[in-house]
């Protein structure tokens, strides 16, 4: 009898923390995939290289930028520095060890489940929200993106706070402006396309809340979001300003809007679905996923709250997608980045509905799928290995250090800085 009094006991409490325990087994998941071979899997290129040279000159030659990385080559705008200080830290508590770059990555694999889980369960349910970490955590195109340190790891996850507290606003609770301003005002220390959110944001301002409240807090949200500003400023005036040179690159690359321009882009604007549709056949149907998500989004009853949802959604997709139909320049995918994870959420908010549909048939089909897709994403994650891995850097290194041969320095070179930070194990200063 005690026994299976136990037994009910350890039932129970598995019950009663099902959800917790299902967080945290999808947490494991994803983390462990992303730190299992680390130095095989997370590239070490120009990106990491200059984030590393930046670290040392600020630990050992005490060198504090005031701006980050060049926004885009030759347009005289930089972003903020602050990732370079978050970097930094790491390099520091690593002793300048390149597998820095990896712990900076991991952080931001950290934080990406968090603000995907929490915001997509005040958003929508916790259904959705752990479809939503679960399609990330697998999806191996989702992998790569989080392998990768750059700063712009971090945005899909901003964007999807600006999203956030955008919605808050929109339904009249004016407070979230103060964390609007803090976290748009953090983006632009993250990468360029940052411009997005204050169009968004301006797109939104008529259907703000019209109350005393609303001007206060505005008021109050201006100083926040200029204090992230502060740095660039000083080295526009330490350095003279360099607005000349940025309206020029505009200038140059800016050519109007087109429609047919805009179409063409189509498949840009819409790229964010290809990580987690994953499958090459389905990929070409993702035109149809926002038209289809607000067919079923908006179906049982119209709600103030559910207009305010999918106007966010359009416009999230649509500013960048026209933004970027109006420049003449060079697009990489990374640009709609600021959408990633509204992509994700509205594939997560469909994926839910066919895995908990009443239809049985329907339901077996999308768990056929789900476990063909989970297979296909798993292996190839499990079997990928980055040419331009630390491993391989180190290999390419260590005879020079073994033999004596010196590595020269050049600029954005992975094997410069792992031949510096060899040397400098051994007390040796190069450089």
């Amino acid at each position: 009898m005690k026994k299976t009094s136990q037994n009910k006991s350890v039932f129970s409490w598995f019950y009663k923390y099902r959800n917790l325990l299902l967080v945290f087994v999808i947490f494991i998941l994803s983390f462990s995939l992303r730190a299992y071979g680390m130095d095989d899997k997370y590239p070490f290129g120009w990106d990491q290289v200059d984030t590393a040279w930046t670290s040392k000159n600020m630990i050992i030659n005490h060198e504090y930028p005031l701006v980050g990385m060049v926004a885009k080559q030759n347009t005289g705008f930089y972003i903020g520095p602050l990732y370079y200080y978050l970097v930094t830290f790491f390099y520091w508590v690593t002793n300048l060890n390149p597998v820095a770059s990896h712990y900076v990555a991991l952080l931001s694999n950290i934080s990406t489940f968090f603000v995907i889980f929490l915001i997509a369960k005040k958003l929508f349910s916790f259904r959705v929200a752990l479809m939503a970490c679960f399609i990330n955590s697998i999806a191996f195109s989702g992998f790569y993106f989080d392998a990768v340190q750059w700063p712009v790891s971090f945005l899909p996850g901003i964007s999807l706070l600006i999203f956030y507290f955008l919605y808050r606003i929109l339904k009249g609770e004016e407070k979230y402006i103060i964390l609007l301003a803090i976290v748009t005002g953090l983006s632009f220390h993250i990468h360029f396309t940052a411009v997005f959110f204050p169009i968004i944001i301006l797109l939104c301002l008529p259907f703000f809340p019209r109350t005393k409240k609303m001007i206060i807090y505005f008021l109050l949200s201006i100083p926040v979001g200029l204090l992230w500003f502060i740095p660039n400023i000083a080295s526009q005036l330490q350095q003279g300003s360099q607005l000349g040179s940025i309206s020029k690159y505009l200038d140059d690359y800016y050519h109007g809007f087109h429609l047919r321009r805009f179409i063409q882009l189509m498949g840009d604007g819409l790229i964010q679905f290809d990580p987690f549709l994953s499958l090459e056949r389905i990929k070409p149907f993702k035109i149809l996923i926002i038209p289809i998500f607000l067919l079923v989004f908006l179906r049982e009853k119209i709600s103030k709250d559910k207009l305010v949802f999918s106007y966010l959604v359009i416009i999230f997709f649509l500013v960048p997608w026209i933004v970027f139909s109006t420049y003449k320049g060079e697009i990489s995918d990374y640009y709609f980045s600021a959408n990633r994870f509204i992509a994700l959420l509205v594939i997560s908010y469909l994926s839910s509905m066919l895995l908990f549909s009443k239809k049985l048939l329907v339901k077996v089909i999308f768990i056929i799928f789900l476990v063909y897709y989970s297979y296909l994403n798993l292996n190839s994650i499990l079997k990928y290995k980055d040419e331009g891995g630390l491993r391989k850097r180190f290999q390419n290194v260590k005879p020079y250090v073994d033999s004596g041969r010196k590595v020269e320095f050049q600029q954005g070179v992975p094997e410069s800085y792992i031949y510096y930070y060899l040397m400098r194990e051994k007390g040796v200063s190069v450089y």
